[in-house]
């Protein structure tokens, strides 16, 4: 992608069905602008896709990427990432440059981040624990490529990122470093360290949100210390995305989701 000294090929694979999937030549302009700045091997997928359909195509990206090398993720068509990858290539992105970074400790920054929020200088942590005694709604089903108006899909590119470590994607697809989204090397420690730690991969990435996976719900007596890490991530995801705007109802999220949402506004 951008500067990153490989030449990368830029088509689509697999078999039409039905209208379902798309030649690169039919797709959105937003999704040839995004398949032609990431320069990988993709598929595309059109709006008459079902959601099963994606998430089958999917998994099976996973399996073949585990024989093959490469990592997929989920990119919805994005009139704003597109635009924005321009930008960063201007500015001149360097891939190879990037995964080349010696990475900070990214329990550290998420820790730095906490001491900023809830220092003496900041609100106390009391202020977002709140109180939550109902019954938490599971995170099982990723909303990126969801079209909340149409109650289908929206057209989405299953990127093959040719790397092995998921960490990495969200240096394959650049989506950060405005307002109070991390950059990129900030974001990458952040994955490395969650990888490492409870093995979630991130799956979608749009221009502001991210979703990842873990093999199974975090347990509820870890998931207060996962909820607060979350919030040093992106503040949005308690202040605008619960209910109750408390980081007791974002720990209960977490203790019965597999999927971990994240959103910047």
């Amino acid at each position: 992608m951008f500067d990153n000294g490989k030449k990368q090929d830029q088509h689509t694979d697999g078999a039409l069905q039905d209208g379902c999937e798309l030649a690169l030549e039919q797709a959105k302009q937003a999704t040839r602008d995004i398949v032609a700045q990431l320069g990988c091997p993709c598929r595309i997928f059109s709006e008459k896709a079902s959601y099963e359909d994606v998430m089958d195509a999917y998994e099976e990206a996973v399996l073949q990427g585990q024989q093959e090398g490469f990592t997929p993720v989920l990119i919805p068509s994005d009139d704003i990432l597109a635009e924005y990858l321009g930008f960063v290539k201007k500015d001149g992105y360097s891939l190879e440059e990037v995964l080349k970074a010696d990475l900070k400790s990214g329990e550290e920054l998420l820790n730095n981040q906490l001491m900023e929020d809830f220092g003496e200088e900041g609100p106390g942590m009391e202020e977002f624990m709140g109180d939550f005694e109902e019954e938490p709604e599971a995170v099982d089903r990723y909303m990126a490529f969801l079209d909340y108006r149409s109650g289908g899909i929206m057209e989405t590119i299953l990127l093959k990122a040719p790397t092995t470590r998921p960490w990495e994607l969200v240096a394959y697809v650049p989506f950060g470093g405005w307002n109070e989204c991390p950059g990129v090397e900030e974001m990458m420690a952040i994955c490395k360290y969650w990888y490492e730690k409870y093995c979630a991969v991130p799956v979608t990435i749009s221009h502001d949100v991210m979703e990842m996976r873990v093999p199974a719900p975090i347990p509820e007596e870890d998931s207060m210390q996962v909820a607060k890490e979350h919030f040093a991530f992106t503040e949005d995801r308690v202040t605008q995305c619960t209910g109750t705007g408390t980081l007791n109802e974002l720990a209960a999220c977490i203790a019965v989701s597999p999927i971990w949402y994240f959103w910047w506004d």
